[in-house]
């Protein structure tokens, strides 16, 4: 996928990783790349109907890389309670329009009839 790179997450959100891009002189890249690929997981999870054709770097709308980036952030925090809320509001399928994501994201999903 790739939608969003190492180095916008770290401008984002003001990680201050060592040395230039890719940032290979910082021991956080490797956890930073792999919180990046989980995010894009969740968020093409929650995304309803899957965009077709998939999205790329190029085509993939701002709103999901906004989503994204935020859901590293909160991947990164864990334990604090604004990424708990956010992460556990994505789960199950459940919709918590207070979440910052799924807000983000709400136009993305076509509504399920029961």
């Amino acid at each position: 996928m790739a939608w969003v790179t190492v180095a916008q997450v770290n401008g984002a959100l003001r990680l201050d990783l060592v040395g230039d891009a890719p940032f290979a002189d910082d021991e956080r890249t490797a956890d930073i790349t792999l919180k990046i690929a989980q995010a894009e997981n969740i968020v093409l999870d929650f995304v309803q109907p899957k965009p077709d054709p998939a999205w790329t770097a190029d085509t993939v709308p701002g709103r999901v890389t906004a989503a994204v980036i935020m859901l590293v952030g909160y991947l990164l925090d864990d334990e604090s309670e604004a990424a708990q809320a956010a992460l556990s509001g994505l789960a199950g399928g459940t919709l918590n329009a207070k979440n910052p994501v799924a807000a983000l994201l709400w136009r993305l999903r076509t509504p399920t009839l029961a």
